[in-house]
């Protein structure tokens, strides 16, 4: 678990047309940390960042502090 999720850039993508759904993602410049699957709250964490990840051609909404916190909050009511 995070215990400073501000230090993160959350991303919901909201491509169009996709043959994947549209998770929510979570980075610091171009390195992903780790994911939330569309339909859930579960916050998924990787061991290792992912450094391979690239937002290229995908459409996002960033994340305000007010959405990472009613997440954050969902997550831990869920434990």
């Amino acid at each position: 678990m995070i215990f400073e999720p501000y230090r993160y850039l959350w991303r919901e993508e909201i491509t169009e047309g996709g043959h994947y759904p549209n998770h929510t993602y979570i980075t610091k410049g171009t390195t992903l940390y780790g994911y939330v699957r569309k339909g859930t709250t579960d916050v998924i964490w990787f061991k290792t960042p992912k450094s391979t990840w690239s937002p290229t051609r995908r459409k996002f909404r960033k994340f305000n502090k007010k959405d990472i916190d009613q997440l954050m909050e969902l997550n831990i009511n869920e434990l």
